[in-house]
């Protein structure tokens, strides 16, 4: 059996990953099953082994005119072996050269990206570059029909030049080992008298991290830690505040966690919380829901339309910090039956977003949309 050609890039490979992209080598994985993939890497920590079923090139250049030039003659190579379709998840410059590639040779584009750029001040070749980006790609793909909305009028784009791709999580990895999980949550406690709230992102402002010491200060009344994963800017300035605030003993900084045990975390911890002031379609948020874990967070993004309806009460306004904490308290009072229902809730709605699913949604996006 022929398989479609699809040139697949990522701007980075690293199996030790704490980020997201820890996902994406597993989508490439399964995709590979249905497409002919040529896998292109801006750069890599080490070398990836997908078998010998992806073809694989790993950028060579690091200093900026000789990257952006390889890029392009990759891409390229790729069209003229009869790679017609690029899927370009996040980067900018890959985006852009495929795009010319594909202007010389014929084939498609498909832009993957889910971020919010238009709510943070950019320099102004920053912005134009990416609004040439976005005008000069086949698709653009997103995460949700509330992004793609917003890209359409940030951008001014054409609805149907914007494809919608649900993120993903592989359930069948996704599992929690309860021994493990349990020692964690010991290692975070010692004492076992306490609830474990926590975070897991980028210590940015972004991210929401600087609401992190006055959560923990709402809540000095009730016990509880808060178990803080990653890293980032905010790190010392939040340490800090929450020592001033004499609450030292109430958080525990854990560092980056490789993305492949975050699930073991999500089952120590009795509820996560998402203070963003930006997310797109937060694949952290799959994770607290595949883990069955409650979960509190600002209405932010696409992240109404990725929960089920009984679980948008605990999306709190932006910047209304006293209704987060409240949130937070009610669901350290729930009783057990009700935890396990609202864990059951989250645990089946999270199906629909099964690995599986999405690359069923992505094999479509690619067959059923017109060949240019």
């Amino acid at each position: 059996m022929v398989l479609p050609k699809l040139c697949f890039v990522v701007p980075e490979y690293n199996f030790q990953t704490a980020t997201h992209f820890n996902y994406l080598y597993d989508f490439i994985k399964n995709a590979s099953r249905d497409f002919d993939i040529f896998l292109v890497l801006e750069k890599a920590q080490n070398y990836p082994d997908f078998g010998k079923k992806i073809r694989i090139y790993v950028q060579k250049f690091r200093f900026f005119p000789l990257r952006a030039a390889e890029n392009f003659l990759v891409f390229c190579y790729a069209r003229l072996a009869g790679y017609r379709d690029f899927y370009v998840h996040y980067s900018f410059l890959s985006a852009f050269n495929a795009s010319m590639a594909v202007k010389i040779f014929g084939g498609r584009t498909f832009y993957w990206n889910c971020g919010l750029p238009w709510l943070y001040k950019r320099r102004f070749l920053r912005e134009t570059f990416e609004r040439l980006v976005y005008k000069s790609v086949t698709f653009l793909v997103t995460g949700t029909e509330g992004l793609k909305k917003e890209y359409s009028a940030h951008y001014s784009l054409p609805l149907l030049k914007i494809k919608i791709l649900p993120n993903w999580i592989d359930l069948e990895n996704f599992k929690i080992n309860r021994a493990v999980s349990e020692k964690i949550r010991k290692d975070i406690d010692p004492s076992g008298r306490n609830k474990i709230l926590l975070f897991v992102h980028r210590l940015t402002k972004r991210k929401g991290a600087h609401y992190l010491p006055e959560i923990i200060s709402g809540l000095k009344n009730e016990n509880v830690i808060l178990a803080v994963i990653g890293d980032g800017p905010e790190w010392y300035s939040i340490e800090a505040e929450i020592k001033n605030r004499g609450l030292s003993g109430r958080a525990r900084f854990l560092g980056n966690i490789p993305n492949r045990d975050i699930v073991h975390y999500f089952g120590a911890a009795d509820v996560f919380v998402m203070p963003s002031e930006e997310e797109g379609f937060p694949h952290v948020l799959l994770e607290a829901m595949a883990s069955g874990t409650p979960f509190v967070s600002f209405s932010v993004g696409g992240i109404k339309d990725i929960i089920p309806d009984e679980c948008r009460k605990f999306v709190v306004t932006f910047g209304d910090k006293n209704g987060f904490i409240n949130k937070v308290r009610e669901i350290l009072y729930y009783n057990r039956t009700e935890i396990e229902q609202l864990s059951d809730i989250e645990k089946n709605w999270v199906k629909k977003f099964n690995l599986p699913a999405v690359i069923e949604e992505f094999k479509n996006l690619l067959y059923h949309n017109p060949k240019q």
